[in-house]
This record gives C-alpha cells, sequence and structure tokens, in this order.
C-alpha cells in the first residue's frame, strides 16, 4: 500500500510541470501550418501522454529502487505515515549548497568560455527558447519532472542493470550516471534544432557537457541523500540562471 502512496505523492509533485509544459507545447504546436487540431485538443493529448510517462517512471523508480536500495527517506517515510525531518533538513540543507554551486559553476563557464564561442543564431535562439520557457516551466518541468524521469525512474533502471553485471554499487552508479546523463543532454538537442540552432559540435558539446554536470550532481545526491534534494539542485539551477540571465540582459 504504502508503494502506491509513494507514487501517488510523485505523481501530484509533477502535475503543476506537465500543467505547465502541456500548455507550452500546445500553444507552440497550434500555430504549426500543417497543425488540424484544436488547442484544446493538443494540450488534452500533450497532457495524458506526460502524464503516463512520468507515471511510469515513478512506477520505475519504485519498483528498481527498491531492489538496489535507493529512495528517498523522507517521501518513504511519508508514505508510511512518518516524517523524518531530520531527513528532510539534510536533503534541503546539502540540495541548498549544492544547487548554489551547480549553477555558478555552469553559468560562469557558459558565459566566459562557450557563448563567446558559439554562433550567434543558435545563441540567439536558446535564449530565446529559456525566455518562452518561462521560470514557472523551467522549475516544475525542468527542475521536477525531468528529475523524476531521468533520476528517479532511469538512473534507477540503469543501476538495476548495470549491477546485474558488476557487483561494485560505486561503479554502478558511475557508469549509469554518465550514460543518463548523456542521454539527458541529447534529449534536450531536438527541440532546440527545431527552434533554429545549428548543430556544431560545440553546441552538441555543450549541451551534453551542461546536462551532464547538472546529471552528476542530482545524481549523486539522489544516490546518496533522496530526490528532494536532487530536485531543490536543479530548480535552484534554472533559478539561478534565470537571475543572472536577466541582469545581464538588463545592463
Amino acid at each position: 500500500m504504502h508503494s502506491i502512496i509513494l507514487a501517488l505523492i510523485l505523481i501530484s509533485v509533477g502535475i503543476p510541470g506537465i500543467w505547465l509544459m502541456s500548455k507550452f507545447t500546445a500553444a507552440d504546436l497550434f500555430d504549426k501550418p500543417d497543425n488540424k487540431l484544436s488547442k484544446q485538443a493538443l494540450f488534452f493529448i500533450i497532457a495524458l501522454q506526460t502524464m503516463v510517462i512520468v507515471s511510469l517512471a515513478v512506477a520505475a523508480g519504485i519498483y528498481f529502487g527498491s531492489k538496489i536500495g535507493v529512495t528517498d527517506p523522507f517521501l518513504e517515510g511519508l508514505s508510511r505515515g512518518t516524517l523524518d525531518l531530520i531527513n528532510l533538513i539534510q536533503q534541503v540543507g546539502i540540495g541548498t549548497v549544492a544547487g548554489i554551486i551547480c549553477a555558478m559553476v555552469w553559468v560562469v563557464s557558459y558565459y566566459a568560455f562557450i557563448r563567446p564561442r558559439i554562433d550567434t543564431v543558435s545563441v540567439q535562439a536558446t535564449e530565446q527558447v529559456r525566455q518562452q520557457l518561462g521560470l514557472a516551466v523551467r522549475i516544475t518541468s525542468g527542475g521536477i519532472n525531468e528529475e523524476i524521469l531521468f533520476r528517479w525512474g532511469l538512473l534507477s533502471f540503469t543501476m538495476w542493470g548495470v549491477l546485474k553485471l558488476t557487483a561494485s554499487e560505486t561503479a554502478a552508479f558511475w557508469i549509469s550516471i554518465f550514460t543518463t546523463g548523456i542521454l539527458f543532454g541529447l534529449a534536450h538537442l531536438p527541440g532546440h534544432l527545431e527552434k533554429g540552432c545549428i548543430p556544431s559540435p560545440l553546441l552538441i558539446a555543450s549541451m551534453i557537457l551542461g546536462n551532464l554536470w547538472v546529471s552528476i550532481i542530482c545524481g549523486y545526491l539522489f544516490w546518496q541523500y533522496g530526490i528532494i534534494a536532487a530536485i531543490l539542485v536543479h530548480m535552484l539551477f534554472h533559478i539561478i540562471w534565470y537571475l543572472l540571465e536577466h541582469k545581464l540582459k538588463s545592463r
């Protein structure tokens, strides 16, 4: 029974991101010349599809996580009717510190080394995508749902599979986090190319490296502390980048 409650908690946490991203995507697809569906129909289809994917990731994380001993102590306790406030405080504390470090390292790297070397068309396209998404979509769909999909679900499944080949949990984690982190980066590529980015080696490398960096930090915290810490890191990553980007543009 507690597994069902845990699943409902995680799915409920993901609903705002599903709603907001579905609205954004439906509005974007509605303006396509070959679209024949209403905005409401597009929203329903996208939201339903995303809900199914998130639910499958939640189920996978619960099932495979239990096989390898990876879960979230606070949410696990909550599903059983107890409050592990010490773990929650620990996750919030480590997640806050790691989130600030994660964001600042990437922002400095991006503006100092990466952005000046990427073509202007791609820079403008990627920045336009971020502006169009807005902060709310980025922290709910990106910060919450991407962690449920890629860390809670996919990382747990991949670690379970790798542990069939090696007895070392540490080796399984690092193999899994690099594999899923690269996939996480590549998953962002089609949307940016569709918006006009030029697929140069540097653009692709920066997209993979940036998302791999986030994956390593979030994945490690999920493995060692819980999914709440990973979500907090990812949310702070988007919040800090959003604020700094707007500050730089206002100059």
